[in-house]
């Protein structure tokens, strides 16, 4: 019984197996983050941490990759950008991710509400104003996130991006020259955005001296809508460039420079060499690299990453023993609602509450932690995710794709 309540009956034959590990590569390194939250101060960091790369900014590039594929497509079989278009994408963007994150984002309000109702003192929400700010996704547009909710920084950034791309290949096919080919439009359109988010932070950067640290960039989504464009920029070389992204020797080649690149990233911003900066006197050249240009060597360094993992097509020899291929396309399947409850709905609101008096009671709730956002997370994605993002196939016109692939 168990087993047919949490089964998602997913058919591997549809899927990229190298998407969906990456997508459940990035979602446990974000979680495997979270959950040292309950070993407070008997965490004890092990070296190896410090090369994991940013699991969100692997969301980043594989969903710039899958979106980016699918406006590509879209725009080149249909001949132009469109209102039609237009809204189409957005339909079936939004039918993917806005219901289960308004459920979960009702619910922590509901929640906190009847605890101050029970306990007959003031709520813990924030003032009203900024409250409404999460329901359009401007809480963290130009400023860092408020302490509610602090997780979704990352996802009012690809919300935006979902919007500013499209107009901006609408604007661009309006203004530019008519004899310009579209490759060349949606290439300016992708470079416009990577080097003008750039410039900005750059601009901004120097406005503020180096005590400021390094001023939250990560977080604001003005500062940030170039991430989800390294991944559009892979599909641009795919859909256009099919030869040199087929290629195996090329990707290989890409895949290990990606992955020294990634590693080198994380392990030079790891908080094990801050002190060795500052012994040497470097250390304001690392926080004002890491307000600009970290951001642009994180975002190329994954997309180089993207040929291999786009062509490993499906799972065989050890991934596919012992049902590890089918566990990885679990958890990227329910990578989402994962997401959406591992932090807040799950850390903060519950398992925080119980304290942490020693290494058996932290490590006791880290184990509670991944089970219950393991299990909570399968039934959300089964019971109104998959349901809900269903319904946009009634709702809206299929896009073109070479490949059953959940954007």
């Amino acid at each position: 019984m168990l087993k047919t309540l949490f089964s998602l009956g997913a058919s591997q034959q549809k899927r990229v197996f190298g998407l969906d590990v990456m997508r459940a590569l990035a979602i446990l390194i974000v979680v495997d983050a979270h959950a040292t939250i309950a070993l407070k101060e008997y965490y004890t960091a092990p070296f190896w941490h410090n090369l994991l790369p940013d699991g969100v900014e692997l969301f980043f590039v594989l969903s710039g990759f899958l979106i980016g594929g699918i406006l590509i497509r879209s725009y080149e079989k249909q001949g132009r950008f469109d209102r039609s278009l237009l809204l189409n994408f957005w339909t079936r963007r939004w039918f993917r991710t806005l219901p289960a994150y308004y459920l979960v984002l009702v619910g922590l309000i509901v929640l906190a509400l009847l605890r101050a109702w029970r306990s007959g003192l003031h709520h813990t929400l924030p003032e009203k104003g900024t409250l409404i700010h999460y329901f359009f996704f401007v809480q963290n547009f130009a400023r860092t996130i408020p302490d509610f909710f602090p997780e979704t920084w990352s996802l009012a950034i690809e919300e935006w991006s979902y919007i500013t791309l499209p107009l901006l290949l609408w604007a661009m096919q309006t203004l530019l020259p008519a004899h310009w080919p579209r490759q060349r439009i949606i290439l300016s359109a992708i470079l416009f955005i990577i080097i003008g988010t750039n410039l900005l932070r750059f601009t901004v950067a120097l406005q503020y001296p180096i005590s400021a640290s390094e001023l939250g960039f990560r977080g604001i989504v003005l500062m940030r809508l170039d991430a989800i464009a390294y991944g559009v920029l892979a599909a641009y070389a795919k859909h256009y460039f099919p030869a040199q992204w087929t290629n195996e020797k090329l990707r290989r080649r890409l895949l290990i420079i990606g992955l020294v690149l990634t590693g080198l990233a994380a392990f030079t911003a790891s908080i094990v060499v801050l002190a060795f900066y500052v012994d040497i006197g470097i250390y304001p050249a690392y926080v004002f690299y890491k307000r600009t240009f970290y951001f642009l060597v994180i975002g190329l360094s994954m997309t180089l990453l993207m040929p291999f993992m786009d062509g490993w097509r499906s799972a065989s020899g050890l991934w596919a023993r012992f049902g590890i291929a089918r566990a990885i396309t679990h958890i990227s399947l329910i990578s989402y609602s994962m997401y959406l409850l591992n932090l807040t709905p799950i850390m903060l609101t519950f398992l925080e509450r119980v304290p942490t008096t020693s290494w058996e009671v932290g490590w006791l709730k880290v184990g509670v932690f991944w089970a219950l956002v393991l299990v909570l997370s399968t039934l959300l994605f089964k019971f109104f995710e998959r349901p809900v993002t269903e319904l946009r196939e009634r709702l809206s016109k299929k896009e073109p794709t070479q490949l059953v692939v959940k954007s």
